[in-house]
């Protein structure tokens, strides 16, 4: 019994792995801005997504591997359109340290273990959510930012953790928590009205905060 629902829970979660990914990608396709959006969280992810990719396969995990590989196509592909797109390049250097730290961290498993791989894989939805949170509270514009995506992974994360649960990965149990806290913390951004944030954030001298980028450079 335990095993046929850890496989409908992974099933899932394999579903919703392509849900949570495809909309981000699909919002960068339709607009002209990609404004609000770290291009550094999209490649931590994609990264990570290899990373949970190798780690399922080595552990014989097939419902842990196979989100990743569905998920994997869509965030790289919102990679390359944020990054054309005046995606925020700030913190360029995330994604270099993080496949630095994810190839140490696979080649140690082969002398001490995987549990050093299960607590930094668990973790690394962070170098997604995190600079996500801090890129979108920090612009006065996120309509690039497609709140569905960070819905569906607070979906994801709940059926990851069930996995987890049911199966016994660890790693799992620590990607609901993270993955759960940041798209959390996005999806508040989203919804405080243009006027509060703007008096969090102060705006330039003559901006609107109730008016998009686009509209601007419409009206220019």
């Amino acid at each position: 019994m335990t095993l046929t629902l850890a496989t409908l829970v992974g099933l899932a979660g394999t579903l919703l792995a392509a849900g949570y990914t495809v909309p981000q990608f699909r919002k960068l396709r339709r607009m002209t801005s990609a404004t609000g959006v770290s291009v550094a969280a999209l490649a931590c992810s994609t990264i990570s997504g290899v990373a949970w990719t190798v780690f399922g396969i080595l552990e014989h995990e097939l419902w842990v591997a196979l989100p990743a590989v569905v998920a994997v196509p869509a965030t790289a592909g919102a990679v390359v359109l944020a990054w054309f797109r005046g995606g925020s390049r700030e913190r360029l250097w995330l994604p270099v340290v993080w496949l630095a730290v994810v190839s140490a961290v696979g080649l140690s498993a082969y002398w001490v273990g995987s549990g050093p791989a299960t607590v930094v894989l668990g973790s690394s939805v962070a170098l997604l959510v995190t600079p996500a949170a801090l890129t979108a509270w920090r612009s006065h514009d996120v309509s690039a930012i497609a709140a569905s995506a960070w819905a569906m992974m607070i979906v994801d994360a709940v059926l990851a953790g069930a996995y987890g649960v049911l199966a016994d990965v660890d790693a799992n149990l620590i990607y609901a928590a993270v993955a759960t806290t940041g798209s959390l913390a996005i999806l508040l951004r989203i919804g405080i009205p243009p006027h509060v944030h703007a008096r969090l954030l102060r705006l330039p001298d003559g901006i609107d905060p109730d008016v998009t980028r686009e509209e601007l450079e419409l009206a220019a």
